[in-house]
Parts: C-alpha cells; structure tokens; sequence
C-alpha cells in the first residue's frame, strides 16, 4: 500500500507541469490528484482550550479507455486519510478504495443517447442540491444508472442511485433468508431526472426532481422515508450584472410525519474591475417546535456540497440537524479579488446566521430567550496562489461570532471561534 502511495505521489508531482489530464494515445488517458490540507481547529467557542490539529489527504489516480469514440471504461482509485489515524506508524489502515468505476455507451443506436452505469460522481447545477463535495477529504459518489439525453437543444439526464443496501447480498437462493413478504426491504434509494435549458447566451434555466425512498416500515402503515423534491436553478447575466435564483420543495412523509419544506437561494454579482462583489440570501424552512410530533417542515440539503454555501467553518452542513430543525436563514456578501495578470486571489464572506423558526430557550446562567433566532456571524477569508498549471495553494482563515442559538448548541461554551487551513491541490 505505501508503495503505492509513493508511486501516486511521485507521479502527481512529476507529471504536473503537462497536461490536466494526460493522453497516452490509443484512446488511453490518465488523470490524479494529491491534495493536501492542514487545519487548525478552534470552532468550540471556548477560548480556554487548545485548538485541535488536522492534516488530511486526499490521493487519486483515474485510468480511461475509449474505444471508438462509442464505449468509455473508467476507473479511479483514491486513498483517502487523516494523518495518524492508524493505531502506530507500522499499521495500515487499507483504505484504498474505487472512488468511481463506471462504463458508459455513448451514441446509443447512433441516437443522442448515452448510458452510464456502475460508480460515478454526480455534479448538477451550483452544487446546492447533488454536488460531489470536492473539500472533503473523501468526497461523494453514486452506485448506479444514468441516462442522459443530449442534443444540441436538449439535455436531460436520468438516473436511479442506491444510496445504501441494507440487505445482504443473496448468493445461495434459500426460502428461510428472505423476508417476509410483508415486510419491505430497508432499502433507500433515489430516482430523479435533471433538465437543463440554455435559453440564449445569457439565460440558462435548469429544472429537476428526484424522489428518496426508504421503504423500511417504522409502523405498520408507515415507512421509513418517501420525499420526492422538485426545484429550478436560473443563471443569468445584463452587463455586469449577474443573478442566480434557486429554489426547491419537498414533500411526502417521513416515519410518519407530513413533509412539506422549501428552500429559496437568491445572489447577484457585480463585476467592478478586477473585484467581483456579491449580496445573497438563502433561506431553508424549519419546523416549529409546536408541530414537530406530526409535521417535518425542516428542509433535507442531504446531497448538496454544502461547504460552498453556508460558510466555510462548517458548522451547518448537515441541514436540518445542525440546525436543530429550525431551518436557517443566511444573508451574507462575497467579495473576490483578482489582480491582473497576476497569480494571486484573495476572497472574503461575511454571513449572518439565523434559524428559519424561533426558539425559546435558555442560555448560560439560567437566562432564558424567548423568541431567539441567531446562530450568529461569520466571516471567511481565502488567499488562493496559482503556483504552477494545475497547482494551487489556498490559505484560508474564519472566525464566528456566537449568539444566543449557537451558545445554546454548545453551552456553556460562548467565546469566539475560529479556524484556519492551508492547502495544497495539485492535479495531473
């Protein structure tokens, strides 16, 4: 395993300066990535402890075959790590894994058809809703089928997922293993679609829908998940302006609760020079406390890269838990700034947290709230340096101002937060 490791290394670093993707000829091509971050954890709102340390690794090497520009097989492999995570320095985790391993048939019956099916990364949109979460140092891909239709004036994709098979596989057919038949299999999975529609050279709408099953019976009238979700993204730019517009509902039910939750996200940009500035707000609906023993208004961003959006210290990623099922509300600005003809960027957020329902509670010594509605602020620096073609190194630092919400989550831990990484990516 280390060996190999090494081998990826090696080949990564020595390898960047040709191309993001190398072509071997024959139809043969290989692609990788090493990156690398460290982080300096400070996020407990308690200024009287250390902050913790993180160093982290995320290592790929895809190989691709194309035989007459008809039929791709790709494989990628990918070791990821937190660094010291094995029990001594003579143990081996045996982490390596099939991070995406899929065929695809492309010009299906000389049609605009292709197939792809096995495990792949899924990439729609802004990432908001399905998005391969690149920051993390595993990342996110799908087992499955999909479909896509592609022409020059339509592209629609298709596709069934299994997000977890509960169930072993069957290899000797016997009557005593299987479950009964009213039993249903505890299974979850997600079928949708994806439509995507340019407009005109400054438009482009998409539109989509996937419905997450899990008919595990938590009752015997109730399974466990059944929540189909519907939603649009809009992109679109007048001079310097530029706009992006989403919003999505899920209903249906949830171990026996009514689902009905929205999300709406709304940003524009102005482009002044080298400087683009942006004023946004993204609103996912929460459950009132009252309600919450028959109704899940609380919005699922399950499959979203998360990290993008609701500031980069990542406290609300899991949305709804880390919200407590409040929602969240998120008004923020976002500035980046590019120099020209330079190699350097520097960006920075500023976001105001608040949950989408009111709570009462009570904070610190005894003090209660009544009708409180603030996680809080956050600011995120980033420092981004282009060091050579397919390497970049990224500092980044965040602080979060805690208020009476986010003091409740982590009591009796009220002081400022705070975080910062420095990052390596480099790609073959």
């Amino acid at each position: 395993m280390k060996k190999l490791i090494i081998l990826i290394l090696f080949c990564g670093f020595s390898t960047l300066p040709v191309l993001a993707q190398q072509d071997l000829g024959n139809g043969w091509s290989i692609n990788g990535q090493v990156r690398l971050r460290t982080e300096l954890d400070g996020r407990d709102f308690s200024n009287s402890t250390h902050p913790l340390t993180f160093s982290s690794s995320k290592i790929r090497l895809g190989v691709q075959k194309t035989f007459v520009k008809k039929l791709t097989l790709f494989i990628q492999i990918q070791d990821s790590r937190v660094f010291g995570s094995e029990s001594s320095t003579l143990s081996n985790s045996k982490n390596l894994d099939l991070h995406q391993g899929f065929v695809k048939l492309i010009k299906l019956f000389n049609w605009d058809w292709t197939i792809q099916a096995g495990r792949f990364e899924m990439n729609y949109g802004t990432e908001r809703f399905i998005g391969p979460v690149g920051w993390h140092y595993i990342g996110r891909s799908f087992d499955g089928i999909r479909f896509v239709i592609a022409s020059k004036s339509f592209n629609l994709h298709l596709f069934g997922l299994t997000v977890k098979e509960s169930v072993s596989y069957i290899g000797n057919a016997k009557p005593d293993i299987y479950p009964y038949p009213q039993e249903a299999t505890p299974s979850q999975s997600i079928y949708g679609f994806w439509k995507e529609t340019k407009l005109n050279d400054n438009n482009k709408l998409d539109v989509f829908g996937y419905w997450e099953i899990n008919r595990e019976k938590v009752r015997e009238d109730t399974s466990k998940l059944n929540m189909p979700t519907v939603g649009t993204s809009y992109w679109g730019t007048f001079g310097k302006i530029s706009v992006i517009g989403e919003a999505a509902y899920q209903f249906g039910d949830m171990a026996g609760k009514d689902i009905s939750a929205y999300l709406i996200s709304a940003i524009a940009f102005y482009k002044v020079g080298n400087t683009k500035l942006g004023l946004g707000i993204d609103l996912l609906s929460g459950t009132n406390p009252d309600d919450a023993s028959t109704k899940m208004n609380s919005f699922q961003a399950t499959y979203g890269t998360n990290h993008k959006f609701y500031g980069f210290m990542d406290y609300f990623i899991n949305v709804p838990g880390n919200t407590m099922n409040f929602g969240l509300n998120d008004f923020y600005i976002t500035s980046f700034f590019k120099p020209k003809n330079s190699k350097w960027g520097f960006g920075a957020n500023i976001h105001h947290f608040m949950s989408n329902q009111s709570a009462n509670i009570t904070v610190g010594d005894n003090i209660s709230a009544t009708e409180e509605n603030i996680f809080g602020q956050e600011v995120d620096l980033t420092i981004k340096y282009a060091f050579i073609k397919g390497t970049t190194l990224v500092w980044g630092g965040s602080v979060f101002f805690p208020g009476n919400l986010m003091k409740y989550i982590f009591a009796p831990r009220a002081d400022v937060a705070y975080w910062t990484y420095l990052m390596i990516t480099a790609n073959l």
